[in-house]
């Protein structure tokens, strides 16, 4: 089958593109994708993945199905298994799209013990997949199965999910930085309280420092806190002391860049 598509196909595609946009949540997302994406490549059952990279290896968590979801199992359904090749996709340093069947003959494929313990149990056979990654930053990863009895996925999915590389990535990563953002911002000052009393700095000296990694200025801090410029001067030579540290700049490094 031929990778162009229609008119209205690619009007589909722009639209979809924009209700990916317009999602708040990893979850909308997923939702959003999964539903949006039959339109333009039918399949029975699909699956997103939130990746993740530990110890040079991807972990895959967070699953979301187009069927209810069962964290263990559907993590087996996924991964269980020894799959050719799939490393070279999914550690890859930019985003992938892949067919099952390119990287593995559909005839050693049913002999393998992944098809026969996990596939064949749920009725797929072929499957398509996108490992989504941002710059060397492996972000999610979606995958779209059918029955024995479908034909293969073409050479026109794969279209377009090449197509919707860019779009997604940008997306899965303004989702899952922007919440890893949020959760590094909530636990900063239990972070910086820890280690302030590593130092020994008072309750006073440690409010002072969490104002200096959230970037305010002295006017700023002697308002917050009423104090003087006179003693926050004090506090700060205080804290200089007691840390080792010479100036404001050197105190963020310590405190908020650890």
């Amino acid at each position: 089958m031929s990778s162009t598509l229609f008119d209205y196909e690619w009007q589909f595609l722009l639209q979809m593109v924009t209700r990916l946009y317009y999602c708040e949540t990893y979850q909308e997302l997923c939702d959003t994708l999964l539903q949006q994406i039959r339109t333009l490549i039918p399949y029975q059952t699909g699956i997103i993945f939130q990746a993740s990279r530990e110890n040079g290896l991807v972990k895959l968590s967070n699953p979301k199905s187009t069927e209810p979801v069962d964290d263990s199992s559907d993590h087996a359904f996924f991964m269980e298994g020894d799959y050719p090749h799939w490393n070279e996709f999914i550690m890859s340093p930019y985003s992938s799209v892949f067919r099952q069947s390119d990287i593995i003959s559909p005839a050693k494929m049913e002999k393998t013990r992944v098809y026969r313990e996990v596939w064949q149990p749920k009725n797929i056979y072929w499957g398509l997949f996108i490992s989504i990654v941002h710059k060397d930053c492996p972000l999610a990863v979606l995958g779209l199965f059918r029955e024995k009895n479908d034909e293969d996925f073409s050479a026109r999915d794969i279209y377009i999910l090449n197509t919707l590389k860019d779009p997604l990535e940008r997306k899965f990563f303004s989702i899952l930085e922007g919440r890893s953002r949020r959760s590094r911002m909530l636990a900063q000052p239990e972070r910086i309280a820890k280690k302030a009393a590593q130092y020994g700095l008072t309750k006073r000296e440690t409010e002072i420092v969490t104002l200096i990694c959230g970037s305010k200025s002295s006017e700023e801090m002697c308002q917050q806190l009423y104090i003087t410029h006179a003693t926050l001067s004090k506090h700060l030579s205080n804290i200089y002391a007691k840390t080792k540290v010479r100036n404001r700049t050197q105190l963020f490094g310590l405190f908020c860049d650890a």
